[in-house]
């Protein structure tokens, strides 16, 4: 029987996949040397969060493997109606990422969360994303600028990412554009000998690139803006990441018409599980390797999963599996992860929390929330804890991402007939769930250097209930059971469910509301703007509203959302509600009176 958990697939979020030969590409590498950024950096206050200031900078600019272009392409490539840089600050800040100041961890001034990456085989440095990028935001009210590490971006990647492909696209097509671009890139190299294999080369990763915008497209009768900022479907591009990428395969695909809203990073270290769905078990040491891994794979990771030489398959190998993915990189950033704390409510720079009120809403909690998300005191917040995983049917929330991470369904090719989990699991059929293959080339990369593996992800060092380090042994043998766990939970049910594209034992998670304050928009989706929406009935919560704005308010606690840089809609042009953006559900706390509503806001404001 067929399991449908998401066992070990990379946290949320982000995004996909470049082709897989990114790695073996040709493109030579230049020293880089320390270059100021392009245009106004804002000036921003920072919270107690746990972290130094040089953690932060780690955090921000510590590679992981992702590789989206050559760093000195990126440095100089222009935006594609203009001759502006794309790496101007007013432009990445229209996009919603957060420029920076060059500094010893980031020479090239390059927004927070741009990376550099040294690709393992050619040496070459390459720029990439990184955690931040997803995980890092700007709150704005009256005239300060707040900065809030490991909460939700607001940022529209796949905004983003359609215009650095026309930015490429206009560069190989203008004469002029590519001059300019070759002569920066080039420096005392150029000639047009070198030009031209600029030029060459720049075509291959355009096709790359523009490849994977067309396996991640939306179906052509949904808006152009579904996706939108602060919200990708990272499930879906994971998947086609392993299906369609990995496979060498471009029509092995899904559409990715479940996005979420960027989960918040704290506490993740310290659950038991990760995902909206509660579908990755959080296993110490090798847990979060495996979901980091799977992350890096959706950002640009490289993965690839070819038929091994003749002289391993002899042996009974059938695969080999590589990728660009940093492996001790990803250890420091979940070391990093494992000790950052939420976000107080800054009083300082916002308005002062009514005492009265809060002490009211704290009995409202208990009455209403804390059965799905419990209170964790703030001296406590490190230590690990269960999350609830309460039924989609009983929530009666969008249930699309659930439903596809489950569902959705591939060509397994040269994978058929091999272990779903490499050495245990049930074996690939030919067709098969799509989610399992992309965590089948997850698994492959751990096991390929074990060693570097449990290196890496001891860096963040997991300990028992008594505090003590937990052996690699025991690790193994946690990791198998977690496994058979999950199969036996949920395998019949999911196998019964997808057949009529549903996955009735979906589940998700509710997690501690340390923190909610600075996490706006709400549910997993991102359908509800702010907490005072949240808490009225779902038939009367509002169904349209703008998002991308900064401007924070702290009285319905979100987003300004009367303006903003585009428009969520709930429903279709025909009054329907479009799958994936339901703002329906959750119907807790939905009845109290108006007053008991306040005092619960308020109170929130102080977790």
């Amino acid at each position: 029987m067929k399991t449908l958990t998401v066992a070990f697939a990379g946290t949320l979020l982000t995004t996909t996949l470049i082709g897989c030969s990114y790695q073996y590409l040709g493109i030579k590498s230049e020293p880089i040397a320390m270059s100021k950024a392009v245009g106004e950096i804002a000036e921003r206050v920072t919270l107690e969060q746990g972290w130094s200031t040089d953690t932060r900078n780690k955090f921000w600019f510590t590679g992981q493997g992702s590789q989206i272009m050559p760093y000195r392409w990126f440095m100089w490539l222009e935006q594609p109606d203009n001759e502006q840089l794309f790496r101007d600050s007013a432009h990445m800040e229209a996009l919603r990422y957060l420029p920076m100041a060059a500094s010893r961890n980031n020479i090239g001034g390059l927004p927070i969360g741009f990376a550099l990456h040294q690709n393992q085989k050619s040496g070459t440095a390459w720029v990439g994303m990184t955690c931040a990028a997803c995980h890092t935001n700007q709150i704005d009210y009256n005239d300060t600028k707040i900065l809030v590490e490991g909460a939700p971006t607001l940022a529209n990647f796949v905004k983003f990412f359609e215009k650095l492909n026309l930015s490429m696209a206009r560069t190989l097509s203008e004469t002029s554009k590519f001059e300019r671009f070759a002569k920066k890139v080039l420096q005392q190299q150029y000639s047009p000998a070198t030009a031209v294999t600029l030029k060459e080369e720049m075509k291959q990763v355009a096709l790359m690139m523009s490849n994977r915008q067309a396996v991640n497209e939306l179906p052509a009768d949904y808006p152009e803006d579904f996706t939108s900022y602060g919200r990708l479907d990272a499930f879906g591009n994971i998947q086609n990441a392993g299906t369609a990428f990995a496979l060498h395969d471009l029509t092995n695909k899904n559409f990715p018409t479940g996005p979420v809203s960027y989960p918040f990073l704290w506490g993740t270290h310290q659950s038991d599980v990760v995902q909206w769905n509660a579908s990755a078990p959080n296993t110490p040491i090798i847990g979060p390797l495996v979901r980091n891994i799977g992350e890096v794979v959706g950002v640009f990771g490289g993965l690839d999963i070819k038929k091994a030489p003749w002289f391993q398959r002899l042996i009974g190998k059938k695969v080999r599996y590589s990728s660009t993915v940093d492996i001790m990189g990803l250890g420091k950033l979940e070391s990093w992860v494992k000790t950052l704390r939420s976000p107080q409510w800054p009083e300082q720079y916002l308005p002062a929390i009514d005492d009265v009120k809060s002490a009211q809403g704290e009995a409202v909690y208990a009455a209403q929330c804390a059965s799905c998300h419990q209170v964790i005191a703030r001296d406590k917040e490190l230590e690990h804890y269960t999350a609830n995983q309460t039924l989609i049917s009983e929530l009666g929330t969008d249930p699309t991402t659930s439903n596809n991470a489950s569902c959705h369904m591939a060509k397994t090719l040269i994978l058929q007939g091999t272990k779903e989990r490499i050495l245990i699991g049930d074996t690939f059929q030919v067709t098969d769930n799509a989610i399992d293959i992309p965590v089948n080339g997850v698994v492959g990369l751990v096991l390929k250097d074990i060693p570097l593996a449990l290196k890496a992800g001891n860096i963040a060092e997991r300990t028992d209930d008594q505090g003590h380090k937990i052996s690699l042994l025991k690790e193994f043998g946690h990791l198998i059971s977690q496994h058979i766990k999950s199969r036996s939970k949920r395998a019949d049910a999911a196998e019964i469910d997808c057949k009529d594209g549903t996955y009735d034992a979906g589940v998700y998670k509710g997690r501690p509301l340390n923190g909610i304050w600075a996490t706006a928009p709400y549910l997993h989706n991102g359908s509800v703007p702010n907490l005072y929406q949240l808490l009225q009935k779902p038939q009367l919560r509002v169904d349209q509203f703008w998002v991308g704005s900064r401007e924070f308010n702290p009285v319905t606690v979100g987003f300004k959302s009367s303006a903003g840089l585009s428009e969520f809609r709930v429903k279709a042009q025909d009054g329907s509600i479009m799958a994936g953006n339901s703002n329906l559900g959750h119907r807790y706390g939905t009845d109290l009176s108006n007053d008991q509503k306040w005092q619960l806001i308020e109170y929130m404001k102080t977790l």
